[in-house]
């Protein structure tokens, strides 16, 4: 299997799994507010610059939902970043280059 091949299978497999977890998070948030497990669980306050979220009284799927939800909307905001590195043996050293570098040859 080449490096960039095991890169690529390795990324995708994070970000499945990242999925995977998220899902189960939000699964398991809707199974405990279906199962009508009401608490006071607490409260959530945050800030995003000039917008407010605030949870009180919340059962406690709430939160689990909320926290799948999160994680998948991070998990695929951020999309699949692959970067190939190369490495070139100049003098019986290892120099290592980016793509981005690849087409610069003043070294």
């Amino acid at each position: 299997m080449s490096s960039n091949s095991f890169i690529v299978l390795s990324v995708t497999l994070y970000k499945l799994s990242s999925l995977l977890v998220g899902s189960l998070f939000a699964y398991l948030g809707f199974r405990l507010f279906m199962a009508n497990i009401w608490g006071n669980a607490g409260e959530l306050e945050t800030e995003f610059g000039d917008t407010k979220l605030v949870v009180k009284k919340a059962a406690p799927g709430t939160f689990f939902a909320l926290f799948g939800a999160i994680i998948i909307a991070i998990t695929l905001y951020k999309g699949i970043e692959l970067k190939s590195h190369t490495s070139n043996l100049v003098n019986g050293s290892v120099l290592q280059t980016t793509e981005e570098d690849a087409g610069d040859n003043s070294a």
